[in-house]
C-alpha cells in the first residue's frame, strides 16, 4: 500500500468475530481494560489501544494495541509457514503514569504506538522480533530514549500468540525503548549481543531514568571474563572461578606469539609480557588483574582486530568460523562425548577443562586453522 493509498483507502479492520476473540485474549492473558483510547481514523488501521492498570498479577499499567493486527504484513516468503503476518503490539509503563492528551509527556507512549503500528503499511514492510526502529530523536524533553526494540511479550509465552478462527495468528510483542547508544550496538553487533548487555537487568516497564546498557567502551569489547565466571556463580559449578579466563588468555597468548598486539601495549607491559613468557606469571592472572578482565580491540593490531572480527564472534552464523565454538569443541574432545553432556557440566564443559600447556596447544590447532582460512591459506 502507497502512502497515498493508505490516506485513501479505508482501514484494514477486524470482523466482529475476531475483534471478540482478540479482546477475550487480552482479557485473559494481560488483564480487564476499563478505559480504552479509541481511534477514529479513517485510514491504515483502527489503532484502538486498550489501558490496563495495575492489578494483583501485575504491579505495573500496560497498554495493549487492538487493531494493528487486522492488517496482515508483507512477510517475507521464506516465513509465510511462520504465520507472522499479525501483530499487536505491548507497551509497559510505572504504576503511576497519567495520561493527559494536552502533555506530551504524557501521551508519547501512545502516540509511539500508533507510529509503530503503521510504519509496515507505509514502508510495504513488517515487525518482528529482534526488530529495532529509531526515530532518532528523544520521544519527550524528559528522556534521552530514542528508539525501540521488539521482544516476546513479558507476559509468558500463553500470551503471546492468540490463534484467530480461521487459523491465523495475532504476535504480541513486548515495545522496550532504548537510548541511541543501545540502538547503535544491537545494528553494529545484534539483537543477542544487547540483550546479553542487559542480562538480567532488563525490565518490560519504562523506567526514564534507567542506565544505558552499554557504553562506548562496550563496542571494542571482544570478550570478558565476567560473562563466564557469572556462569560458574549462578550454576554453582564446582571448577575454579580463574577457568572462566582460560580462553580469553590462550587467544591472548596465541596474539602476543603472532605479533598482533600493538606496539603501545608491549611497551607498557613490557615487563609482565616477558614474565609470562619466562612462565613467571599466569596469563590468566594478567588478564584478569592489569586488563579488568576484559579483551577488547585497543589492545590489538590492524591485522589482530580484522581477526578477531572474522573468527572471535558468539554471535556468527551457523557456518561461519567461530572461536566460542571451538573452545567448546575443544572440550567435547577432551572430556568425550559421555562427560561433556554430564549434569556436572551444566552445559558448560568449556569451563572445566585444566588450563596449562596441553589447554593452549589443543586450542591454538583451532585457532591456527581458522587463521589460515582468514590469511587465505588454507
Amino acid at each position: 500500500m502507497s502512502e497515498q493509498e493508505m490516506f485513501t483507502s479505508p482501514p484494514e479492520l477486524y470482523t466482529e468475530e475476531q475483534l471478540d476473540i482478540l479482546e477475550n485474549f487480552i482479557t485473559e492473558n494481560y488483564g480487564d481494560f476499563p478505559k480504552v483510547f479509541r481511534d477514529n481514523s479513517p485510514f491504515g488501521v483502527k489503532l484502538d489501544i486498550a489501558v490496563i492498570p495495575p492489578n494483583a498479577d501485575n504491579h505495573f499499567l500496560t497498554l495493549v494495541t487492538m487493531g494493528f493486527g487486522a492488517y496482515r504484513m508483507n512477510t517475507p516468503s521464506e516465513l509465510a509457514d511462520k504465520k507472522l503476518e499479525r501483530a499487536e503490539l505491548v507497551f509497559c509503563l510505572p504504576p503511576n503514569w497519567k495520561f493527559d492528551e494536552k502533555i506530551p509527556e504524557q501521551m508519547w507512549p501512545v502516540e509511539l504506538l500508533n507510529r509503530l503500528a503503521h510504519l509496515p503499511i507505509r514502508n510495504k514492510t513488517w515487525l518482528g522480533w529482534g526488530h529495532s526502529v529509531d526515530y532518532n530523536k528523544p520521544f519527550a524533553d524528559d528522556t534521552e530514549l530514542s528508539a525501540v526494540l521488539l521482544l516476546g511479550t513479558a507476559f509468558g509465552d500463553k500470551a503471546s500468540v492468540c490463534p484467530l478462527e480461521n487459523g491465523d495468528e495475532i504476535n504480541f510483542y513486548q515495545v522496550i525503548p532504548l537510548y541511541d547508544i543501545e540502538m547503535r550496538y544491537k545494528i553494529e553487533k545484534c539483537t543477542d549481543a544487547l540483550l546479553d548487555r542487559f542480562g538480567s537487568e532488563l525490565d518490560p516497564v519504562l523506567d526514564l531514568e534507567r542506565r544505558a546498557a552499554v557504553t562506548e567502551d562496550d563496542f571494542g569489547l571482544i570478550d570478558r571474563v565476567e560473562d563466564h565466571s557469572r556462569k560458574i556463580t549462578e550454576k554453582q559449578l564446582d571448577t575454579y572461578e580463574l577457568n572462566a579466563a582460560n580462553h580469553i588468555a590462550a587467544f591472548v597468548r596465541w596474539c602476543i606469539e603472532h605479533e598482533m598486539i600493538n606496539e603501545e601495549f608491549t611497551d607498557f607491559f613490557a615487563d609482565e609480557l616477558a614474565n609470562i613468557a619466562k612462565g613467571k606469571l599466569d596469563i590468566r592472572k594478567f588478564v584478569m588483574n592489569y586488563l579488568g578482565g576484559e579483551f577488547t580491540k585497543e589492545i590489538l593490531t590492524d591485522e589482530g582486530q580484522a581477526f578477531t572480527d572474522y573468527y572471535y564472534d558468539f554471535y556468527a552464523d551457523e557456518d561461519s568460523p567461530c572461536f566460542p565454538e571451538d573452545v567448546d569443541r575443544m572440550a567435547l574432545d577432551f572430556f568425550g562425548e559421555e562427560k561433556y553432556h554430564s549434569e556436572e557440566f551444566q552445559n558448560e564443559a568449556y569451563l572445566f577443562v585444566p588450563y596449562g600447556e596441553e589447554y593452549y596447544v589443543r586450542l591454538t590447532k583451532y585457532i591456527n586453522a581458522n587463521y589460515r582460512k582468514f590469511s587465505g591459506l588454507a
